[in-house]
């Protein structure tokens, strides 16, 4: 008898879903392996970084006094000069013949002087005699009087005459380095003259003209000047006002320099001057540090080569900072406190906001913001977010699941460092 073939098509399927098999369990995956480090306690000081520039001790620009032809330059350009050392000569035959004239105008005026007072003397002898009247003798004292203010007038036309013959050689005032020349030997150069002039507010302003010849900076010691925002200032007289932080006025205060293609900051510059108003351009306020400029060692070459080399850079003047270099400028916020420290690596960022992950006793990575204190050589301060004697995750953080899960922590031996290190 035949089936339908309605009923054979429902028994084949029946037969095959008899055979089918369930699928086999998912296999259980392991916990992450992760590196974890407990927190250590320190001493840290919260610390503000600045970009900064360094700026000549002494700017001085060299000018003529006097005119005349400019007859010798004395060093090359870019030379370190010691204080005193001879720098430009000017045509001085006119001042010297000036300078001898004058002295022979002092030399008359001194004789019409003593001629006078001789006469006065015969003249008051006589008076008192009787043998002239009062008028006469007091003719003489005027004719006194007129060669005494002649001697004057010739002792200031000397010291003119003099100061003119002295500025016909130009001599550094300090020791420091020079730009180039200006003006080559032959070309005439002029006297320097004041002028006054009245600005829109009424005040009187000078100035003075002179030719250029070149310019002189000193540059050590060298000062380090950079700009403080204004958020940052209003924090810092916050700390002075609640006693957080000492005042430059009370105490002197370092801050560490560093330059651009260094790590740390190495040098260390005593703060000095600070401007009396913001900048309402930029709401910033300068300030300016003063510190040592280090030697230029060439520690390269052979020891007595080397030596000998460092002598001469001692006396030539080569310094390892010029005017107008970058740096980098950490002021120091308040006082040492203590602080707990955890390795740099352990800190994570998301969208700007400073996360790590501590494990809990259930061995679970937590996802845990932190609010970050200052830098410690490869540590970093955690002001609040972790507790002490927790486990943070210093390796192993892109395992770990964001909200948390099972992990493997296993205990590191890199601690943070147990002091900052020198200049960091």
């Amino acid at each position: 008898m035949m089936l339908p073939s309605r009923l054979v098509a429902l028994t084949a399927a029946a037969a095959l879903g008899g055979c089918a098999r369930p699928a086999p369990p998912a296999p259980k995956v392991a916990p992450p392996d992760v590196l974890v480090a407990v927190p250590v306690s320190r001493m840290v000081t919260d610390i503000e970084d600045f970009t900064g520039r360094t700026e000549a001790y002494k700017y001085l620009e060299i000018r003529s006094r006097v005119s005349g032809e400019l007859m010798k330059i004395h060093f090359r350009d870019g030379q370190h000069v010691a204080v005193g050392a001879p720098l430009f000569d000017i045509d001085d035959r006119i001042y010297k013949a000036q300078r001898d004239a004058a002295k022979a105008q002092l030399a008359q005026a001194r004789a019409q002087q003593k001629r006078a007072s001789i006469l006065v003397e015969i003249a008051h002898a006589a008076w008192i005699k009787g043998a002239v009247g009062q008028e006469e003798y007091q003719t003489k004292q005027a004719d006194l009087e007129g060669a005494t203010a002649a001697v004057s007038g010739a002792e200031a036309a000397l010291i003119l005459a003099e100061q003119n013959l002295d500025w016909t050689k130009i001599t550094a005032p300090y020791s420091g380095r020079l730009s180039r020349r200006l003006v080559d030997p032959g070309n005439l150069v002029g006297a320097m003259s004041a002028t006054t002039s009245t600005s829109t507010t009424g005040a009187t302003t000078g100035s003075t003209t002179g030719t250029m010849l070149t310019t002189l900076v000193v540059l050590d010691p060298i000062y380090i000047g950079f700009d403080i925002d204004e958020m940052t200032l209003e924090r810092r007289r916050e700390g002075i006002r609640e006693g957080k932080i000492p005042s430059a006025a009370d105490t002197t205060l370092k801050v560490q320099v560093g330059l651009g293609h260094q790590e740390g900051y190495p040098f260390t510059a005593t703060y000095t001057f600070s401007e009396n108003q913001l900048d309402p351009g930029t709401g910033t306020l300068h300030v300016r540090a003063e510190m040592e400029n280090p030697t230029l060692k060439l520690s390269a070459l052979p020891a007595v080569t080397g030596w000998a080399v460092y002598a001469d850079t001692e006396r030539k003047g080569l310094r390892m900072l010029s005017p107008g270099m970058f740096v980098r400028v950490r002021l120091p916020m308040g006082q040492p406190h203590e602080a707990l420290m955890i390795p740099e690596e352990a800190i994570g960022s998301d969208q700007g906001q400073k996360f790590v992950y501590v494990v809990n006793e259930n061995n679970e990575a937590v996802y845990r913001r932190v609010v970050l204190g200052p830098q410690a050589g490869e540590a970093r301060a955690i002001e609040q977010g972790i507790a002490p004697g927790e486990r943070v995750i210093v390796s192993g953080q892109q395992r770990v699941r964001q909200g948390g899960g099972k992990v493997n922590p296993k205990m590191t031996d890199r601690a943070p460092s147990a002091a900052p290190e020198k200049g960091k």
